[in-house]
């Protein structure tokens, strides 16, 4: 269910209505659970399964952890259900399993299968029946063992389904590439599998809880609908920000509670979001498409253009879900933290990535970076720490080769730029030279160009097309012919209008004020009048299809 339709207003104002009507926390809490389930089951209601299976794979690790232990009969409840709901998947598959055969099942079920039903069920089927005999062993350990053998579980778990369904098909491809540039041959496996949408997300933040449970910062949470609502709260479930622990739990602790305040200030941050998104982005994407479809024979001014015009659709695109979420939430009493903070006017790759998706970069340093030893063991260490987390970084944004050399490019800028602070320490002549106005330009200039560069690098799949777009973006070349991509028709203009009016607007939101708080800080009368363009241009710029958010697919 995307933001932006019909669908989802009916069940915004479903839930709005209700927390308004029931103050009764539990009820709440229930109402807003089914809710997210309904919310992420619109794409495909099988898929609710895994975040189910990682919540209570995660509830019981965390328990477990904390030395308390689950009854034998909610144990049992547990495992009852989820083995009845993961039988339910072979539901969609019995009319092949009729047409061909029990015989033809047994001899290859990956065939008869719905692919993407065939990790679910293992995963399933494998907690319903082995969970609870690991379970009972797991407390005949030491104090130690025990909480070391929960977490454990609970990573393999969430990262392998991750990688299965994430991953299965690009290292197969990938294998199938290597074969048959060698020559040999082999039978590649038909299970193809399809991405659940958000599982990136949910699965690093139902992590964190029990990463947190572990070292001591959190308490495990007894109640089982807490948890469940952390992993699957829907405003933030498919595209973040990523949430902690302790950032949603205290918020449940009583009954959610929407104000006049709240819902004035959270619409607005949701209309600055669906602005960026259905305006900005979606106005931009098809010129940026038609650039990087077939970029053999483009100019380097046009590879350049392409770049820029992508960096705002994926800005817009990103930073529009945030609001949106965050607008959503805050409407709801409920106050989910800041995702971006103005990254395109950094001065640094360091700068960059503390303001570019805060909630993934702060993940990755507290969970990953600091865990490997950080910048502990001196700069030899800190340099091919930097570079393992930002490769990692890199692949959990997609299954494909661009995507990692996307994370090695940035662990070497971040490597690069670790340098020069130390080159240039604090009162040395180069760092007050760089720090001067002019100084200061070149920068963000150089900043600039760098993450321009990266953008390409991860907007472009194909690897020979890759090749020749860096070329042409490194190797500046000297025809400045824009003809390519046909500027004089509706959509290249209609895309470079809605670039122009996001710079102004954007600096004007970073010179002085947000626009949400702007708005927020409006006279009534005024704010009317913008509300009224804002439905004028909605209603003339809204795209004919609804297009999902680019994060989606991570």
């Amino acid at each position: 269910m995307l933001f932006q339709t019909p669908e989802f207003l009916v069940l915004f104002l479903v839930v709005l209505g209700w927390l308004l009507w029931n103050r009764n926390a539990r009820q709440q809490q229930i109402f807003l659970l089914l809710t997210s389930y309904i919310f992420y089951g619109w794409w495909d209601a099988r898929f609710v399964l895994l975040i189910v299976l990682s919540t209570l794979i995660d509830y019981t690790a965390a328990l477990g952890i904390d030395n308390h232990k689950i009854s034998a009969t909610k144990r049992t409840k547990m495992a009852t259900i989820m083995g009845a709901a993961t039988l339910g998947l072979l539901l969609p598959n019995w009319p092949a399993l009729q047409t061909q055969g029990l015989q033809a099942f047994l001899d290859n079920p990956l065939v008869t299968l719905n692919s993407e039903n065939i990790a679910a069920i293992a995963l399933g089927l494998s907690f319903s029946v082995i969970g609870p005999i690991a379970y009972g062993l797991y407390f005949k350990l030491t104090d130690q063992g025990r909480k070391k053998a929960f977490l454990i579980t609970s990573i393999v778990a969430n990262l392998g389904m991750l990688a299965f369904f994430k991953y299965f098909n690009f290292f197969i491809d990938s294998i199938d590439a290597v074969v048959a540039q060698s020559g040999m041959q082999w039978a590649a496996p038909v299970l193809k599998v399809t991405l659940p949408v958000g599982i990136s997300f949910y699965t690093f933040q139902t992590l964190s809880y029990t990463i947190d449970a572990y070292r001591g910062d959190i308490k495990p949470e007894r109640s089982l609908l807490k948890v469940a609502l952390f992993v699957a709260y829907f405003p933030q479930l498919v595209a973040g920000p990523i949430l902690r622990p302790q950032q949603l739990f205290p918020t449940l602790d009583k009954p959610w509670t929407v104000t006049g305040k709240s819902m004035r200030s959270g619409i607005n941050l949701a209309l600055v979001g669906l602005f960026k998104k259905v305006l900005i982005a979606d106005n931009v994407a098809p010129m940026v498409n038609t650039i990087f479809a077939n970029p053999d024979g483009q100019s380097s001014i046009v590879i350049m253009l392409g770049a820029a015009l992508f960096a705002v659709q994926i800005y817009c695109d990103f930073s529009g879900y945030t609001d949106i979420a965050r607008g959503i939430s805050r409407v709801f009493g409920v106050e989910i933290p800041l995702n971006f903070n103005f990254p395109y006017f950094s001065t640094s790759i360091i700068d960059f990535w503390r303001k570019w998706h805060i909630s993934l970069s702060t993940w990755l340093r507290d969970y990953l970076y600091i865990p490997l030893g950080g910048s502990r063991k001196g700069p030899s260490f800190t340099y091919i720490n930097l570079m393992l987390t930002m490769l990692l970084g890199g692949l959990w944004h997609g299954a494909s080769w661009n995507f990692v050399i996307w994370g090695g490019y940035q662990g070497i800028l971040l490597c690069l730029n670790r340098a020069l602070q130390t080159i240039a320490p604090k009162g040395t002549i180069l760092h007050k030279a760089l720090h001067t106005k002019p100084g200061t330009l070149f920068r963000w200039a150089f900043t600039t160009y760098l993450w321009l560069l990266g953008w390409l690098i991860f907007r472009v799949t194909d690897f020979n097309d890759l090749a020749y777009c860096m070329k042409k973006f490194i190797l500046f070349d000297a025809n400045l012919s824009l003809g390519g991509i046909g500027l004089g028709r509706g959509s290249p203009v209609t895309a470079l209008l809605a670039v122009a009016l996001f710079c102004m607007l954007h600096l004007i939101g970073f010179v002085s004020k947000r626009w949400d708080e702007r708005l927020n800080s409006t006279p009534w009368p005024i704010r009317a009048l913008i509300y009224a363009t804002l439905g004028i241009l909605f209603f003339y710029g809204w795209p004919s299809q609804s297009s999902a958010f680019i994060y989606f697919q991570f």
